[in-house]
């Protein structure tokens, strides 16, 4: 398959970041979140949306994840690792035998995926790309996104003299927050009256680039309030992906190894070789 431009680009960063939040059986008590707004200035609006964000250095957790592409449907184990501002690296397990199958591994600067079955590797500098100069989505975005947070494009943290960027409205539930970014693409986010993010969406119509990620089944984890289910839905040079994943728990600030070695023994590809394999036309 062919997907060109900034489109293959996301299509890939969205399916290696989904599988960083895995499955398993639900342990924790569902929260009852939302409600009816109440009345809010502007900024108070987002520094609540800010201070109810999960505060960590490192997180980690396992399960499983499925996503689905056209009629093709896959699931697998997995182990995710985040350290804050630093890197995203999940390791994807061979079902039942448990032995890993593939690594992503996310930085600031990288994207590198080892592919243990076929011995081959992809490793790709953002500042070496063309594609994504032409958008603002960063390592930090993408952080965000999955732990539910607001995030400015391009941006690794919103800041108070950054709160004018947004754009409020409200329904009787929700506060709908609005910025642009890069190309054209539109940021909305939306915050409900316990002031936690329940749904992100990116899109741009003209460029046929959509992305819906919805967090629901909220818990309190001590102090922690976190979803523990997360619907995604992307749009990307007309090729759907949608993707479902639940987790128990995660596990804040634990002590962790990071592996970053490549075997000498393994070939380097290009993206559309190693990618090309697992994404099918519909």
């Amino acid at each position: 398959m062919n997907i060109k431009g900034s489109g293959r680009i996301l299509l890939f960063v969205f399916i290696a970041s989904a599988i960083f939040f895995g499955s398993s059986c639900k342990s924790k008590k569902t929260i009852v979140t939302g409600g009816a707004l109440q009345p809010k200035e502007h900024n108070q609006i987002i520094e609540d949306a800010l201070s109810s964000e999960v505060q960590y250095r490192t997180i980690t957790t396992k399960g499983n994840i499925e996503f689905k592409i056209g009629n093709s449907s896959q699931k697998a184990p997995a182990v995710f690792k985040m350290v804050k501002d630093s890197i995203l690296q999940v390791s994807i397990r061979i079902p039942i035998l448990g032995g890993e199958a593939m690594r992503f591994t996310i930085t600031p600067d990288s994207i590198i995926m080892i592919d243990r079955m076929k011995k081959q590797y992809i490793a790709e500098r953002f500042s070496d790309s063309k594609v994504i100069a032409n958008f603002d989505f960063n390592f930090y975005n993408l952080q965000a996104l999955f732990t539910n947070k607001l995030f400015l494009p391009g941006k690794q943290e919103v800041q108070q003299k950054d709160f004018q960027k947004y754009n409020i409205s409200a329904t009787d539930e929700t506060y709908m927050l609005q910025t642009k970014g890069k190309s054209d693409l539109l940021y909305n986010f939306a915050v409900d009256a316990s002031n936690h993010v329940v749904s992100t969406l990116i899109y741009n119509e003209k460029k046929k680039v959509t992305i819906q990620w919805s967090y629901t089944d909220f818990i309190k984890d001590n102090s922690l309030v976190y979803p523990t289910n997360m619907q995604a839905k992307v749009d990307v040079a007309k090729k759907r992906l949608d993707i479902n994943i639940t987790y128990d728990k995660l596990e804040v600030n634990k002590p962790f190894n990071i592996d970053n070695s490549i075997s000498s023994r393994y070939t380097k590809v290009d993206f559309s070789d190693l990618i090309g394999a697992y994404i099918k036309k519909k």
